[in-house]
């Protein structure tokens, strides 16, 4: 590729055997669109669902990547009868709820007036290159459909939509080399989401019931996942113990409106994780912090040594010789929604939760188990500021590739 000078009418980065300028065309102009349909009234009669068609919703098509070849719902005979089955490369675009998501038909499929079908005309461009328009432009159309009661997009809106043109083979080339792209971030995403599932089934194994099945052990749940020792050998049973047994609460009396114009080396922590450094810290170790009240009650967070946290989150600390992160993980299986208290604000109490009943191994099966899991946060991690760097590079790609 190569960096061409900066105008309105071809783009910054530019493959070398092509040239001229980008010719802007509307919509209609290139493609056919049409809304979806689904005329039946309730729409949630029982008797449209149930069989062999798919029927793709908005939110199938936001979970969607680039091409959507899954979805939720399916319609009986008399459900294709008041819709319409749309072709494979069909390109469906939201158009409520989630404005301007966008994904490309593997599949046959229905979809409700909610979504917009949009087929390229062969002679004028590819679906392929109009999704990318989409996903370089969304911000913009999303702003097109602002409204004053609520935001909509409809079809004379979209159809009115200009877009820049190259020719048909640069178009395919464009298209080509973005797909690839995406193609790395869909196999990056679906690895993280394997190894998320292979974390969350191991700690199921490991915290869900009672505790692993000693070699000869009785009355207890086999769960088939259990480290041994050096030699070969199960460790001892855990021990059946209450969370405020192993575990110490400490609560912070610091405010976000108090350390505003605060800054600093150390990081305080917030509901949502990092909120900002100060030039003070309240814990001096590493420890686990624990949402109590408001949104995301519940939610934990291991936190770095010489750090503090606000008041709507709570300090633990092992109480005895455990290994921290083994806790961290022992009480993300806890399920918090129980404890909550207060109809307005979200509320849980460590008096409570500290009741819950919670099985302790030994402190050398203690460090197997925090060191694999740890391991398993680590590729996960990798995974992650892969897929996100991918991202990146793939949206910066969009800005110098169109116009």
């Amino acid at each position: 590729m190569t960096q061409q000078p900066t105008n309105k009418t071809s783009p910054t980065l530019r493959f070398p055997e092509f040239s001229g300028e980008w010719e802007e065309k509307r919509l209609d102009e290139v493609s056919e669109i049409n809304r979806g349909k689904s005329k039946h009234r309730p729409r949630n009669a029982k008797k449209l669902y149930g069989g062999k068609y798919p029927f793709v919703q908005t939110g199938d098509i936001r979970e969607a990547s680039l091409y959507l070849d899954s979805y939720s719902q399916t319609y009986s005979e008399e459900g294709l009868k008041q819709s319409k089955l749309w072709d494979i490369d069909t390109l469906c675009i939201t158009i409520a709820a989630n404005i301007a998501e966008t994904a490309i038909l593997k599949i046959k499929a229905c979809f409700p007036d909610s979504i917009i079908g949009l087929i390229p005309y062969e002679k004028e461009t590819t679906v392929l290159f109009v999704k990318h328009q989409f996903d370089k432009f969304k911000i913009d159309i999303q702003r097109l459909s602002q409204g004053v009661a609520q935001d909509n997009l409809n079809k004379e809106k979209l159809s009115k939509i200009e877009f820049k043109f190259p020719t048909l083979p640069e178009q395919q080339k464009i298209a080509a080399f973005l797909t690839a792209v995406d193609a790395k971030i869909a196999q990056l995403n679906k690895k993280k989401s394997l190894l998320e599932q292979y974390k969350k089934g191991v700690m199921q194994h490991l915290f869900s019931s009672c505790h692993p099945e000693p070699v000869e052990g009785k009355g207890r749940k086999k769960l088939g996942f259990r480290f041994k020792d050096k030699n070969g050998n199960h460790y001892p049973d855990w021990e059946e113990k209450m969370l405020g047994e192993v575990a110490v609460k400490k609560s912070s009396n610091i405010s976000a409106n108090t350390i505003e114009e605060n800054k600093g080396k150390y990081k305080i922590y917030g509901a949502s994780g990092l909120l900002k450094t100060i030039d003070f810290y309240r814990e001096e170790t590493e420890y686990i912090s624990i949402v109590k009240d408001g949104a995301g009650v519940g939610r934990t967070l291991l936190c770095e040594a010489f750090s503090s946290v606000l008041g709507t989150l709570e300090v633990i600390k092992p109480k005895i010789d455990a290994n921290l992160y083994f806790i961290y993980s022992l009480i993300n299986n806890i399920d918090f929604n129980k404890y909550i208290t207060g109809s307005t604000i979200p509320h849980i109490y460590f008096k409570d939760y500290s009741k819950e009943k919670i099985n302790i191994p030994c402190s050398e099966e203690q460090t197997k188990i925090a060191n694999f899991l740890s391991s398993l946060d680590a590729k996960i991690e990798l995974v992650t500021i892969q897929l996100e760097s991918t991202q990146q590079f793939k949206k910066g790609l969009l800005q110098q590739l169109f116009v």
